[in-house]
């Protein structure tokens, strides 16, 4: 792939048919993203879940007076519908890597 692409590890075993799921909504494999040994790479940007920062006085204190301080941390999901063994499993929430963080030449292991 010769464009950046954001990439989520597959489970161990994962087998297809592959139902990839981002916010909620449907992709399709070729369309939205391509299977590449046990990685689901997608070339449309993704933003990863990042850890949230420490809460100081003025946070905390913002937040017993119920004033939602979190509004700027919004992340994408990515969901998983997939085969092991014969059996359907799903995974919620898994981990996206950005282009920076996972170089093309990385090894597929």
């Amino acid at each position: 792939m010769d464009e950046p692409a954001w990439s989520v590890a597959l489970p161990e075993g994962a087998e297809p048919p592959f139902m990839v799921w981002v916010n909620g909504a449907p992709r399709e494999e070729g369309e939205h993203y391509t299977v590449e040994g046990r990685w689901l790479r997608f070339t449309t940007p993704l933003v990863p879940k990042v850890r949230a920062p420490k809460r100081g006085v003025g946070r905390r204190m913002a937040l017993l007076a119920g004033v939602g301080v979190y509004g700027d941390q919004k992340a994408d999901v990515v969901d998983l519908r997939y085969h092991r063994g014969g059996a359907v499993q799903h995974a919620t929430e898994l981990p996206i890597i950005p282009p920076e963080a996972h170089p093309a030449d990385a090894p597929d292991a």
